[in-house]
């Protein structure tokens, strides 16, 4: 190829790595990202650095942000010594843990060297005052001396072994026999052997699904959970390994606990954790397979609770670190197999599962950020969105003299629109979460009981009765209703970008720094409310036409 073309491609590639990396110096207008602060702890037998039971692969994901809005400043810990932390011999009482977001742990070590009290008191305040964590071990217990005492991340995962725990706690898998819990799905090879676990194939996961709009019998849209929620859709893979660990839904919601003078609710206001995906055991194993025969079943592979409902910080926990460690992602170092030398950079298809799991990596860090910092990502994404070329372009002018010039169609034209640039750099999960609490319920507390039942899939709810027969000449409002939901979410994410575009008309330097101290609530309140008043004024119009419809049929002779 000619030196020029080479210099050319070069160009061409290094201009792709700024805008991933610093879009703000290839588009000056755009707001310096939010900064999510984790702060990673493991412990003997993991590294940060490359290995085997090595984070780097998840490290350099993170390095990657999903998008314009939010880096992710991460701090290695290490509770012994290794070379590629930043923090050794770490203890949680001598570190100040309030200027971080999140904590993730990856615990290995087995029972006898437990963190102790005044380190559960700690990351116990630090939980109750908004922080989020994550937390996995492997199969019995594996991890228990990091995380088995952690409120909720205890009561969320199995890690105890071969006994229960003091408070109860349920016995983790064992590493063997037919119960054990083995996701290996058959490589490329004859057979299943254990080192399935670093080639291209990933374990196939069934995700939990959830509908805004449940009960009408017309119209169900299902929506994985926020953390399964990625640029391709839902997420449905993870790395296979022969022995994981089981995350499971707790019974008791009601446990107190008291960590050096600290008390602390473990699931304030009564919201329950729920397990968001599960692992499949297949049958069909044989004895010639690695570790023997198995018995089908399927057990929890995600946990998650959503702690900012009950205004605590979000927990995430997963079955095994063998989902996140590079043997299980890039590959084994010293395989002879060339495959399983480099995992699933291997082929096309394992390319395409390791850009899903890499999106549930950053959709942890994103899930588990404060509430303070979601509103900051959700307004940087916003006025991103404002200024990407395909919104710019399509915006009209006689919608920008104010927010009364708006209708309802042009709301939900723009808002399409801009729900298809965001997916570029959030998920739609995201987005959607960040208009309900970000946007409506602040602007509507009044009606946020409302909204929220019709709006957010993930809301609890109490179990469904049985739909009522659909009989002719008796309408069912919940279709009006149930679409209006969805025509609703568009029309407010439309007034929103009007309204950050009525207020900011031309880029440049000036129209930056009045956005960096910008009330963003405030800029787009009128639209918003504009955008609910007409949303609002067309599902009951449309209500009435379906009950004169409805009303019109008359049931057959």
């Amino acid at each position: 190829m000619p030196d020029d073309r080479v210099k050319a491609l070069d160009e061409l590639f290094d201009r792709q790595r700024r805008y991933v990396k610093d879009p703000w110096s290839v588009y000056p207008i755009f707001l310096r990202p939010c900064s999510v602060k984790i702060l990673m702890v493991t412990d003997q037998g993991a590294t940060f650095g490359v290995g085997n039971f090595g984070l780097k692969a998840l490290l350099d994901t993170l390095a990657v942000p999903p998008g314009p809005w939010v880096r992710f400043d991460v701090t290695k810990a290490h509770r012994r010594t290794d070379p590629s932390a930043d923090l050794q011999q770490f203890r949680f009482d001598a570190h100040d843990l309030s200027g971080y977001d999140q904590i993730w742990l990856f615990g290995v070590e087995r029972a006898g060297s437990e963190i102790t009290e005044t380190e559960l008191r700690d990351i116990a305040r630090f939980m109750d005052d908004g922080g989020g964590v994550f937390a996995t071990g492997d199969h019995e217990d594996l991890g228990v001396a990091l995380c088995g005492r952690v409120p909720r991340v205890r009561s969320m995962r199995k890690w105890y072994w071969p006994n229960p725990g003091p408070n109860g706690e349920p016995v983790a898998p064992k590493t063997d026999g037919p119960n054990r819990l083995d996701t290996l799905s058959p490589g490329n090879d004859p057979g299943v052997q254990f080192d399935d676990q670093s080639d291209d194939v990933p374990q196939c996961i069934t995700p939990r699904l959830y509908s805004a709009w449940p009960w009408s019998p017309y119209f169900h849209r299902a929506h994985p959970h926020p953390l399964l929620c990625g640029p391709r859709g839902i997420i449905r893979v993870l790395p296979d390994h022969p022995h994981e660990g089981e995350c499971y839904e707790p019974a008791d919601l009601s446990a107190t606990f008291t960590f050096d003078g600290y008390q602390t609710t473990e699931y304030p206001g009564g919201v329950a954790p729920e397990v968001i995906a599960w692992s499949t055991i297949h049958c069909g194993r044989t004895a010639a397979d690695v570790k023997g025969v198995l018995n089908p079943r399927t057990f929890g592979a995600i946990g998650a609770f959503d702690g900012h409902r009950g205004a605590v910080g979000r927990v995430v926990v997963d079955a095994t670190w063998h989902h996140f460690f590079d043997i299980n992602l890039v590959g084994e170092l010293g395989n002879p197999d060339p495959v399983k030398q480099v995992g699933f950079a291997a082929t096309a298809a394992g390319n395409a599962a390791y850009q899903d799991i890499q999106a549930y990596y950053r959709n942890i860090a994103v899930w588990l950020a404060r509430t303070t910092t979601q509103r900051c990502m959700w307004w940087r994404a916003l006025w991103w969105t404002r200024w990407h070329h395909r919104i710019a372009m399509d915006l009209r002018p006689p919608y920008l003299t104010g927010a009364t010039s708006l209708d309802l169609g042009e709301l939900i034209r723009i808002g399409g629109e801009a729900r298809d640039v965001l997916g570029l750099v959030a998920s739609r999960c995201t987005v959607r979460r960040w208009l309900l609490w970000e946007v409506l319920r602040p602007r509507f507390p009044h009606i946020w009981k409302e909204l929220v039942a019709v709006l957010d899939p993930w809301h609890p709810r109490p179990p469904l009765p049985d739909p009522p027969p659909v009989r002719f000449g008796q309408p069912d409002p919940d279709l009006a209703l149930g679409l209006h939901g969805e025509v609703l979410v568009d029309a407010v994410l439309g007034a929103a970008v009007y309204g950050v575009a009525a207020k900011f008309g031309e880029p440049g330097e000036e129209a930056r720094s009045e956005a960096e101290e910008t009330d963003f609530g405030a800029v787009i309140a009128d639209h918003v409310e504009h955008a609910v008043r007409l949303a609002a004024r067309h599902a009951l119009h449309e209500a009435e036409e379906l009950r004169k419809f409805g009303g019109s049929l008359r049931a057959p002779e």
